[in-house]
């Protein structure tokens, strides 16, 4: 039986057949020790997002923010989100993010928007550059901070922010059981126990301060998250980051995992449901997270003044939380009066 290496999937020929119906099988996935067809490793795939569905309430949410980047993770997250919970009514709403990183931004941003329109949910895209003025990169060269660790507090406040002022139950997240894995092996050799415990399936809702996150893809790995979305023919953006680092921690864990898996299929899906029957464990070893409100914008802190308000405060000389909130509630309004016009008009 041949196999077919392809941006590190493997897919099998049509020589192989389906474990379930017999039909051509597209992979193997060798854990489970299946062969699946595109239709069985759909609802392979959808059976795990079921899983952690059921298990954090997402599917009795009344209103979720999706977050989208553009990327494979994210994209097939929401395609997945928007079929399996339409018979629930949640209420679906997309946020996309251009942190201004050139042509990869341009060109993330019109995959988010293509496939919120695609699956028929709103889509809110947040243009750093047009609500605050200033760029992911501007703001890290005159902060002199870190890309990515500006690019994580902004990406964290203004999803945050759109939840908090949309009154809504969730921000679901592309996170994979490979991101998982890497993030919580990393704290845990840094011994921060706390930052294990914040990377649970869901996190809890801090009523008016913080909305709580769910991992939908919390057991599916890269490598299902990207086949899923390519026989779905789900669009995403294929490049990397022009300002990811050559050699984080987490993407040379990522690299070791992989070859445990190859050499001890089922380690990856053994450890993440350890990891989350555990967490109850990592919470008590880990200092109790308390949030005060920020004296500038309202939203959740950890002390007087939120991160984000003193990157902005530091770079522009104003604290832009209000700002970007006040942006927010503007865009929610002008999206509920369009929703209330298409109500009238098919009526």
């Amino acid at each position: 039986m041949r196999m077919v290496k392809s941006s590190q999937l493997y897919v099998r020929r049509a020589a192989a057949s389906c474990s379930v119906c017999g039909a051509p099988a597209v992979v193997r996935i060798s854990y489970a020790r299946l062969d699946l067809c595109t239709l069985h490793f759909r609802e392979f795939v959808e059976r795990k997002i079921a899983r952690i569905l059921k298990k954090t309430g997402l599917s009795r949410a009344r209103r979720v923010i999706v977050a989208v980047s553009g990327g494979k993770d994210s994209a097939a997250m929401l395609y997945a989100l928007a079929s399996m919970l339409k018979k629930d009514n949640v209420e679906l709403i997309g946020v996309h993010i251009n942190l201004g990183l050139g042509e990869y931004s341009e060109e993330s941003m019109k995959k988010a928007h293509e496939l919120c329109h695609r699956v028929g949910i709103p889509c809110i895209i947040v243009e750093l550059e047009k609500v605050l003025g200033v760029t992911v990169p501007e703001l890290a060269k005159r902060a002199r901070r870190p890309t990515c660790s500006v690019c994580g507090l902004v990406k964290r406040y203004i999803l945050n922010a759109v939840a908090v002022e949309a009154d809504a139950d969730y921000v679901a997240t592309g996170h994979t059981a490979d991101d998982i894995i890497a993030y919580t092996l990393k704290e845990f050799m840094f011994q921060n126990m706390d930052g294990v415990s914040k990377l649970a399936p869901s996190t809890s809702t801090v009523k008016g301060l913080a909305v709580g996150r769910v991992r939908p893809l919390y057991e599916v790995t890269e490598r299902e998250s990207l086949l899923y979305s390519l026989i779905n023919g789900i669009p995403f953006h294929h490049s990397e980051c022009p300002y990811r680092p050559r050699a984080p921690i987490e993407q040379r864990i990522k690299e070791f995992v992989n070859k445990l898996e190859e050499e001890h299929p089922g380690i990856k899906i053994t450890y993440i449901r350890r990891l989350e029957r555990n967490m109850g464990m990592y919470h008590s070893w880990g200092r109790e997270s308390s949030y005060g409100r920020c004296k500038h914008c309202g939203l959740a802190s950890s002390g007087v003044v939120c991160g984000f308000c003193r990157l902005t405060e530091k770079v522009t000389g104003k604290p832009l939380g209000e700002k970007v909130r006040a942006w927010i509630r503007g865009v929610l309004a002008s999206l509920r009066a369009e929703e209330s016009l298409m109500e009238v008009r098919g009526s």
